[in-house]
Formats: structure tokens, sequence, C-alpha cells
């Protein structure tokens, strides 16, 4: 899910990248094109966070292991997957908040363009 989760919303900020170059290259948009993305921007981000929820759950349940179901820990095990899968985490945890934030700003400057 994790991988999947971002793999897609990687592709939606290529997609976006475009669409928001050829609004700069052609300033006769519609203000019903920004409000899609800035829906599906929303989207996304609960998409990234809950992503980084759940492989965050299983990274834990891997480093410390969980004793009521018999699962024992596997990073003292596989250290360097271990590393790489928090290393992970941690840059989509900083990708979740730089959406949010990027989120904030899309809507606000919609917010702007509407009112004027």
């Amino acid at each position: 899910y994790f991988v999947a989760a971002l793999s897609v919303t990687g592709f939606y900020s290529i997609i976006t990248a475009l669409a928001s170059l050829s609004i700069v290259l052609n300033p006769t948009y519609s203000k019903t094109f920004l409000l899609f993305f800035a829906f599906f921007d929303v989207l996304f981000v609960g998409i990234v966070a809950s992503a980084t929820g759940a492989a965050g759950a299983v990274g834990y349940i891997g480093l410390k292991g969980n004793t009521h179901v018999g699962w024992t820990k596997i990073c003292n095990v596989y250290d360097k997957f271990c590393r790489y899968t928090a290393g992970s985490l941690a840059l989509s945890l900083f990708a979740a908040i730089l959406l949010v934030l990027l989120s904030m700003i899309s809507t606000f400057t919609l917010y702007k363009k509407i009112r004027d």
C-alpha cells in the first residue's frame, strides 16, 4: 500500500505540474479547474498520510515485535532493511507535511481568485 500510494501521488504531482505550467502559459483558465485540483490535493494528502501511518505501524511492529500474537522483532536480524524503511518513512512524513502546506497555499490562491 505504501509504495502504491506514493507512486500514484507522484504521478498525480507530475500531472498537476504539467497542468499548472499550461495554465501559466495560457492564462485563460477556469476556476472550476483550479477547484478540481484543490479537492484532489486534499485527497492525496489523506492518501499519503494514511500510507505513512500504516507503514509506520508495520515498521514499529518490526522494531519492537508483538508478544500477544507471537511476532518477534525482526530489525535485529534485518538491520539494513529496517534502516531503509525508517528512511523512507521519514521522507514520506516530510512529503505529507509538504503536501499539506502546498494544499493550503493552493486553496488560499483559489480563494483569492474567486474573491476577485
